[in-house]
């Protein structure tokens, strides 16, 4: 099989095969159409459409599958790369995105009704500072990742237009 038709079929396959796992496996809702997910968090509920979740899903095993093929094609091949860079672009704004979602839920500290006249030690955080820190290490690693795809596609593309 040829190289460009194989890496016309590979994400066409992947799509298939994630929208397979998301609706038989993943049964979080009988169909995606006009369907959300209701995310109560103190007083403030949370709407999200579950196209975006798909979305989020698909990105991620698009990110892994191309992540293990870059790496073993050692950033030779232009398309490999260029569909990484593309899917790495795409984590990197749904991370960003829900890290300006924690940072909303993340509270300095807590209001006590009626104020007590008793010294109170009370825990200032809360489980969502671990997921604001553990998100920013993913966003730095994406970040990370996809400037040395760039750099290493740019090397690739200067050598092939010099050769």
């Amino acid at each position: 099989m040829k190289t460009s038709t194989k890496e016309i079929i590979l994400p066409i396959v992947l799509l298939i095969v994630s929208y397979l796992i998301w609706n038989q496996y993943l049964q979080f809702f009988k169909s995606t159409e006009n369907t959300t997910i209701d995310i109560n968090i103190y007083d403030t509920y949370f709407v999200i459409e579950a196209t975006n979740i798909l979305i989020l899903f698909i990105s991620l095993v698009f990110l892994i599958v191309y992540l293990v093929r870059i790496l073993i094609s050692r950033f030779r091949n232009i398309i490999i790369n260029s569909v990484f860079l593309l899917s790495n672009l795409t984590m990197i704004v749904i991370v960003s995105f829900v890290l300006q979602l924690l940072k909303t839920t993340i509270k300095p500290g807590w209001t006590i009704y009626p104020p007590l006249s008793a010294n109170l030690e009370i825990d200032q955080t809360n489980g969502f500072e671990k997921v604001f820190h553990f998100l920013i290490g993913i966003q730095i690693f994406l970040t990370i990742t996809i400037i040395l795809a760039a750099v290493k596609t740019g090397i690739n593309i200067w050598k092939g237009t010099r050769a």
